[in-house]
């Protein structure tokens, strides 16, 4: 017993559960999450034996995961030294536990010999006829004529959460959108007219900075293939959105991250029409032939950066799109990319030929299509980049040097930017409603991995990106507050969240406990809690907010309601109002036996409150559930009974119960010092019924009076 007695000192948290009795025998099993591991901690074991096992395996996907592997492929030896010693952290404590798993199981026992006990007493009919009667009458009389004394439809408040106001608490700064490019021309770009035509130039503001390299001399080149076959196409999943992407992502970037000042021009030329797209920027020859080689490599800012994009553009419209040609020209020279066969393969291999041309202060890439979906993307393009016309940059909520936010009505059709260039949200241009987001620079990899196919976004690398964005470093922290304040539309716990719900989620994972913030009276974050309380808060004006908020400083529902509202009451019949009357006068009379050693004289005037668990507003956790302590830090408020369970049970049945739910002011059914606790006030209950015979006989009457009623 000693080492029994040490282990339930020591390891008080090892098991846990909620004060609750079902039906059934309960099968007291000790899981992981019930030692001294939390549940996040063990979602983080998991989550790192899975990566580690992923690693080791060689089977880490591409996309973002490359850039994750090298980060995890670093910490793999310090992962798994770390958890095989978790595992032999994890086989003492399971030890242990078994230990007092199996001391549990020994007291159960004696709990359910000395409850068979109780019922055998108070079922027995052992006083003279006449003083019994005696006492049945008195009691009938007191039951029929009374009412209960407290307002069973009205719960006691416990569990309320002991709400801290910080000292260093900031005011929440006030929501007020920028004019920033409030200036901006609104544009009007034409449609595509039935025959292709179409003439559009970019306004050129002061925002261009254009690029220029140097002029290089060269030799003019012929028909030279470049060794690339035209089967490379189909190793990037590029529709006629995605070429268009590319082609102007080039000036956009030669422009200073700006689609200002480009034109466009498609001219009808027999059964195709001429596409021209030019641009002020110069650039050198070997940036357009060579797949590696780019202007943008370590330009944060830039939507390119890994120099195959043009390439990879003509490889696709010469093997997809059957152009014939595309030509390209900067500064004193001119490009023109075809598809040629080789001896080698019966593959096709892209081919360049190489000219001097006159000196031209620009550049322009050119070809012909008669695919109209091809030239209604180009088209469309044009707003799926920065310009300062952009309607999704004009007058943004929120904006600093890293992000900007524009929040919309609901359904209008929002987006999201990377380094000036549109993603796709859910395999759609138009799937991200009710907001624009922009961020300035491409993230780390590690977050979020913008790679060549720059593939849909979907809500995870919306948490992601808010974790980024959320951390220490990533901005100012008041900046970090503005842009919380600034998404304010996004801090309601929402039973479907969407992109944006995660994003604050991300930062506020980051955010939490570096800032505290004064919030809105009205505004609390959701803790568990009945809908009829969440309805009645949303009814008084509250705005139910995200539970990870009260890391910053909310009140949450339990600070203002506590946790006795889980249940809805149900007001009792007469039938049942009696019943629980008998009840509450059987626990008197086994006071004298339980008062100071075990409960408090108020405990012992126990508060029993009536729910429905088949009602369809209850959780579905509670429909095995026949009642429920209410606990208010160690003190025994009343408990809960479900109204069918008190229907159809005897009074001994009852009165265990309550013993049972009072008992649990000391610890949940799995824990050790519950089972003691209920053993020990099983015994001195019988022991008192044994050797009071006026507590035994009014007990007695007590259950006569009971099953009559």
């Amino acid at each position: 017993m000693d080492k029994l007695n040490n282990i339930t000192n020591t390891k008080a948290s090892i098991i846990t559960a909620e004060p609750a009795k079902t039906e059934k025998d309960k099968k007291q099993k000790v899981s992981l999450k019930d030692r001294k591991f939390s549940s996040k901690e063990v979602c983080s074991i998991a989550a790192a034996t899975a990566i580690t096992a992923a690693v080791l395996g060689g089977q880490m996907l591409s996309g973002r995961a490359r850039a994750r592997f090298r980060l995890v492929n670093a910490e793999k030896n310090s992962l798994k030294t770390g958890i095989n010693a978790l595992r032999e952290q994890i086989r003492g404590v399971t030890e242990d536990n078994v230990l007092l798993n199996n001391t549990n199981k020994g007291l159960r026992k004696e709990i359910s010999a000395l409850s068979a006990k109780l019922k055998d007493i108070i079922e027995s009919d052992l006083s003279p006829k006449e003083i019994r009667e005696n006492i049945y009458q008195t009691l009938r009389a007191k039951i029929l004529g009374e009412n209960l004394d407290y307002d069973i439809a009205n719960p006691p408040v416990v569990g309320r959460g002991n709400f801290k106001v910080f000292d260093d608490a900031v005011d929440l700064p006030a929501v007020q959108r920028t004019s920033n490019r409030a200036d901006a021309i609104r544009l009007d770009i034409p449609e595509i007219g039935a025959d292709g035509r179409f003439e559009f130039s970019m306004p050129k503001t002061s925002e261009v900075k254009v690029t220029h390299m140097p002029t290089k001399d060269f030799s003019p080149v012929y028909n030279s293939q470049t060794g690339v076959t035209e089967s490379y196409a189909d190793s990037v999943r590029w529709n006629a959105d995605k070429i268009a992407r590319d082609i102007l992502q080039n000036f956009y970037d030669g422009h200073g991250q700006t689609l200002d000042g480009v034109r466009f021009s498609f001219v009808p030329n027999g059964k195709k029409v001429k596409v021209r797209i030019s641009g002020d920027s110069t650039y050198t020859v070997d940036k357009a032939i060579y797949i590696g080689e780019s202007t943008k490599r370590d330009d944060a800012k830039a939507a390119g950066n890994f120099g195959e994009g043009l390439k990879m553009c003509a490889l696709k419209l010469l093997k997809d799109y059957d152009i014939g040609n595309m030509k390209v020209a900067s500064d004193n020279w001119e490009l023109t990319f075809s598809l040629q066969n080789t001896a080698l393969t019966d593959k096709r291999v892209l081919s360049y030929t190489l000219e001097k041309a006159d000196k031209y202060n620009g550049n322009y890439v050119e070809f012909e299509t008669d695919n109209m979906e091809l030239l209604q993307s180009l088209r469309n393009t044009i707003n799926r980049f920065y310009h300062r016309s952009n309607e999704h940059f004009r007058c943004p909520d929120f904006e600093n040097d890293v992000l900007g936010v524009k929040i919309l009505p609901t359904d209008e059709v929002g987006g999201i930017y990377i380094a000036g260039q549109k993603f796709e949200f859910e395999n759609s241009y138009n799937g991200l409603k009710g907001v624009s987001i922009f961020f300035k620079e491409k993230p780390d990899p590690a977050y979020i991995d913008v790679s060549r196919d720059r593939t849909s976004l979907w809500d995870y690398d919306f948490n992601s990106l808010g974790f980024y964005y959320g951390r220490e470093n990533a901005m100012p922290l008041d900046e970090q507050v503005k842009l919380l304040s600034s998404l304010q539309k996004y801090w309601t716990k929402s039973k479907l969240p969407g992109a944006m719900d995660y994003f604050v989620v991300g930062m506020l994972s980051r955010m939490k406990d570096r800032v505290h913030i004064k919030f809105p009276d009205k505004y609390v974050a959701y803790s568990p809690a009945s809908p009829d309380v969440v309805l009645e808060l949303q009814l008084a004006g509250y705005t139910i907010c995200k539970e990870d908020f009260t890391k910053l400083g909310m009140k949450s529902i339990k600070d203002l309601y506590g946790d006795a509202r889980a249940h809805e009451p149900v007001v009792p019949n007469d039938v049942q109002a009696k019943k629980i009357m008998i009840l509450k006068e059987a626990i008197k009379n086994l006071s004298p036996a339980l008062e100071e050693k075990h409960f408090t004289p108020e405990e012992l005037d126990t508060k029993i409150y009536l729910f429905d668990r088949t009602s369809t507003n209850e959780n579905k956790i509670f429909e095995h559930t026949c009642a429920e302590a209410i606990i208010d830090n160690g003190t025994s408020k009343g408990f809960w009974l479900d109204k069918t369970f008190l229907d159809n049970s005897s009074l001994s049945e009852l009165l265990e119960t309550a013993l049972h739910e009072l008992s649990h002011k000391v610890g949940g059914d799995g824990s050790a010092e519950f089972s003691y606790k209920l053993t020990d006030v099983n015994r001195d209950t019988i022991t008192h019924i044994l050797n009071d015979v006026v507590a035994k006989e009014n007990i007695q009457a007590l259950s006569r009076i009971w099953d009559e009623l």
